[in-house]
């Protein structure tokens, strides 16, 4: 799932008031609230300034702080979710938490456990976190393919212009070998193909099961050894005339999806 965890918690204290967990975790609520009190606190001790976003190798940390009701509230994701959109998730869930939560007869929000309360805003979570990885879940699958088709124009282009037919053909074996080490590194990416024409499919790739951190990666690496390829056989000259007559347009058109993924400068300046 996107989304692993989510916790309210007494800023004063470090105590956990609510949370819930969507994926199998060994923690122990209570001392992982401590922890997460304490990076906010360490942060504001250093830089008087709270911090929002924590990012580590397989997780993003998401805190947002409620001085006026003395509430810590944190979301863990996916380190590969949008840290944006799921502080607006955040925002939402706070709001909720608030009203469900709230006493008339108290200037605050009563926290302390009511189970017919937490029952009402676990039904609520969980709902929200349902539609939200159902949301995420398709959003995720057309980065992927819009990643995969952005790279394999640049393989065509690479393979079926910038190589003559006599080359591709004599370097074929070289350029099969090449997609089928560095797709092996992904399961769901060994579906991508290269024929004897320079053509690359990737039609039969399941985007669901695709690991995007490493993907964009395993598609670089293919993209260098084949410009290697493409500039052993061409003249310097010769290759950078190619480079302007259909490298330099492609990317033009396609400078919003370069862009949108943070490809420019990667794969530009391989190109160059």
């Amino acid at each position: 799932m996107a989304i692993h965890s989510f916790y309210v918690i007494a800023w004063d204290s470090g105590q956990p008031l609510y949370h819930r967990t969507f994926v199998e975790v060994s923690d122990n609520p209570t001392l992982l609230s401590g922890l997460l009190a304490s990076v906010e606190l360490l942060a504001l001790k250093i830089t008087q300034q709270h911090v929002n976003v924590v990012t580590m190798r397989d997780s993003r940390f998401l805190f947002k702080v409620d001085n006026d009701n003395g509430l810590l509230l944190v979301f863990i994701t996916d380190i590969t979710e949008d840290p944006e959109r799921f502080s607006e998730y955040l925002d939402m869930l706070h709001e909720r938490f608030l009203e469900i939560f709230e006493d008339p007869a108290h200037k605050l929000p009563v926290y302390q456990r009511d189970p017919r309360r937490a029952k009402v805003f676990d039904e609520l979570v969980d709902s929200l976190v349902s539609h939200w990885e159902t949301g995420e879940a398709s959003i995720l699958s057309a980065k992927i393919m819009d990643i995969l088709d952005v790279y394999t124009v640049f393989y065509n282009l690479t393979l079926q212009k910038i190589l003559s037919d006599r080359s591709r053909e004599m370097h074929y074996p070289d350029i099969k070998r090449i997609f089928e080490t560095h797709l092996q590194s992904d399961p769901a990416l060994r579906h991508m193909s290269v024929d004897q024409h320079g053509v690359v499919s990737y039609d039969q790739v399941n985007p669901d099961l695709v690991r995007l951190q490493s993907l964009v990666d395993t598609l670089h690496l293919i993209l260098q050894e084949l410009i290697a390829i493409a500039r052993r056989t061409r003249r310097r000259q010769s290759y950078e005339t190619l480079f302007f007559e259909h490298f330099a347009p492609m990317i033009k058109a396609e400078n919003e999806r370069l862009k949108e993924y943070n490809l420019t400068e990667k794969l530009v300046m391989e190109l160059l």
